[in-house]
């Protein structure tokens, strides 16, 4: 099968490519994926990742190791804790 010119931006489209409408995919669908800006890699960080949004935006504006009260504690390195209350467990 040749290879087809798109009529409304010149793209070409092979012989190779599944149709649409038979996949379910939704010219709506195509559309919302048009706007992504981010590379694969970038996508593929988030394979496996269970969060939610609200999970996610608990972290926004928070720093590990920060000094603020409602920053992130970094049980990995030296750290002055200021505002903090510590709860339970073994402290050493």
């Amino acid at each position: 099968m040749a290879n087809y010119i798109s009529s409304h931006n010149g793209g070409t489209i092979d012989s190779a490519v599944t149709k649409v409408d038979s996949s379910g995919v939704s010219q709506s669908d195509l559309t919302k994926l048009n706007g992504v800006t981010a590379s694969a890699s970038e996508l593929n960080i988030t394979d496996g990742l269970t969060a939610t949004t609200s999970e996610l935006n608990q972290l926004d504006d928070k720093e590990v190791g920060g000094t603020n009260s409602d920053d992130i504690v970094d049980v990995a390195s030296s750290q002055t804790l200021n505002n903090k209350t510590l709860e339970g467990g073994t402290y050493t």
